[in-house]
């Protein structure tokens, strides 16, 4: 009998249950795939990825209610103005009234190749699920000529980076996608808030993302959890930061080199989408210990899950255990509620816990705060 089955079924389905409410899509390979998006436009036409065959393709998602989103109108309107660019804007999450979208698009200027009202984000039709995670406002995606992703750009839009991308890939340099990391922002934090100590734990981390932005799904997870876990040390809130719970950032997290299990998990997420593994496929998972864990004396304990597909067993990173583990490999821990970019989602035994504002707002500040930092 595998060791899969000898564990509680009880606790298997529980950690399935932490994703499939949000229903991530389904990878079949170590790497995502990308889909050949079909969408309609607020006009009716029908917009395809295949007729944009050896053009590039830029698709914005943004909502009325967002103002980066329009602080990028001017952006997006010069870029489409290329003969060889297409803009695509999805609007999400505005309400039922799809007027809205068209009355925004009409008030803001936004003349753009085709414009799309896209529904809900957590929709299981919506736009967004034929093109990538949309962890925050606005997140775009650019296409090369040969219809592939080669550039996420969750944040403000610079038309420079992208231009410069372009030409690079013309030239045959560019090869994989590439998470908009805006890296010197981040050295030059780290810099001024930690000094050498910074800017040598920034170069580490760095080449630890360089090192492995190309390798299989498996190799970065592994990397990733040994890399926090040898570099920093375990210590509490109320030691490094005088506070009784604060969720620090990546770049506080390696400058101090000291964090707890909440301060761990931030920074493998925060890395591993900086090595292109997309957010739809990490939880951030509060869990209690059970068992002889019990006995560290901490209620609760937070965790990395990475889900390859929508019903697929989880692997776990965790700054106790040196080895990226599935989660029927451990029966001590007993998931709570998760959380990524998009939401948070309890335990169907726990079912209070799900949505709860407090606990979105203290995630939604860590993730202000880290897009202050460089990780846009």
């Amino acid at each position: 009998m595998s060791l899969f089955r000898r564990v509680p079924c009880a606790v298997w389905l529980v950690w399935l249950t932490l994703l499939l409410p949000f229903g991530a899509p389904d990878v079949r390979g170590d790497e995502p795939k990308a889909i050949s998006f079909v969408f309609t436009d607020i006009e009716g036409r029908t917009v395809r990825l295949a007729d944009f065959r050896g053009q590039w393709v830029l698709v914005n998602f943004w909502a009325i209610w967002c103002p980066l989103c329009k602080v990028a109108i001017p952006t997006l309107n010069e870029l489409n103005k290329r003969p060889d660019l297409a803009v695509i804007g999805v609007a999400l999450d505005y309400g039922p009234d799809e007027n809205l979208v068209r009355s925004a698009v009409r008030q803001g200027g936004m003349n753009f190749h085709a414009n799309i009202a896209g529904g809900r984000r957590r929709n299981a039709d919506s736009p967004h699920r034929q093109v990538g995670p949309v962890d925050f406002f606005p997140t775009s995606y650019l296409y090369d000529p040969d219809g592939e992703i080669v550039m996420f750009i969750p944040g403000q839009l610079r038309a420079p980076k992208i231009l410069s991308f372009m030409a690079e890939w013309q030239g045959g340099k560019a090869t994989v996608p590439s998470y908009a990391l805006n890296g010197a922002k981040l050295a030059a934090v780290m810099k001024q808030r930690f000094g050498k100590k910074g800017s040598q734990a920034y170069a580490d981390w760095r080449a630890l993302v360089d090192a492995k932005a190309r390798s299989a799904t498996g190799a970065k997870l592994a990397a990733v959890n040994d890399f926090f876990n040898q570099h920093i040390q375990a210590d509490s809130d109320a030691r490094i930061w005088n506070r009784e719970d604060y969720w620090a950032t990546p770049a506080e997290l390696l400058g101090a080199g000291r964090g707890d299990s909440e301060d761990f998990v931030i920074a493998k997420y925060f890395t591993l989408l900086a090595m292109n593994v997309p957010a739809e496929q990490l939880r951030l998972v509060y869990a209690k210990p059970q068992g002889a864990m019990r006995d560290s004396g901490d209620p609760v304990h937070m965790v990395l899950a990475y889900y390859p597909s929508a019903n697929a067993e989880p692997s776990l990173l965790d700054n106790r255990v040196a080895e990226v583990m599935p989660a029927s490999k451990r029966p001590d821990l007993r998931p709570v509620f998760s959380f990524n970019s998009l939401g948070v989602w309890g335990d169907p035994a726990s079912a209070q816990i799900s949505g709860d504002s407090n606990r979105l707002a203290v995630w939604e500040d860590t993730l202000r705060r880290a897009r202050d930092e460089g990780f846009e």
